[in-house]
């Protein structure tokens, strides 16, 4: 079986879907794409890390992944970690998941509802709506 791709922007709720997405690949015998997109939200999170270390996003996001997948390593299962810069982090997720021919997206919803989703829109809920691959939606409430 093909890969599953596990998009995380920094955030414990999106880590969250680790722990499910790796059961899952070592239940199907495939393995992990861990994907970060660089956009403005996880650019401004990692600030601090940035100038504390004086490193780019790049660099400390691909730091942020290598954990999560050294974390991992143990297990048996290839975990392959990627970053992308995109304006649009749904779609640089769904054009990933459909370049690379994964089997699923596992990712975790944050939460938000009301006025906090309206403004800062879903990525999930775009990611659930216009992806052709399936997607495992993970409720971090």
């Amino acid at each position: 079986m093909n890969s599953i791709l596990v998009p995380l922007d920094t955030s414990e709720a999106a880590a969250k879907a680790i722990e499910p997405a790796m059961e899952l690949a070592e239940a199907l015998d495939s393995s992990l794409l861990l994907l970060a997109v660089s956009d403005v939200v996880v650019t401004n999170a990692m600030r601090p890390v940035m100038e504390s270390e004086r490193i780019t996003v790049e660099q400390a996001l691909k730091s942020y992944l290598g954990q999560h997948a050294s974390s991992l390593g143990g297990r048996g299962i290839g975990i392959e970690a990627l970053v992308l810069e995109a304006s649009d982090p749904a779609a640089a997720i769904i054009d990933t998941a459909e370049d690379r021919g994964v089997a699923m997206i596992v990712m975790c919803s944050h939460g938000r509802s009301g006025a906090a989703r309206w403004l800062l829109g879903s990525t999930a809920d775009r990611v659930v709506r216009s992806s052709r691959v399936p997607v495992h939606l993970i409720p971090v409430r």
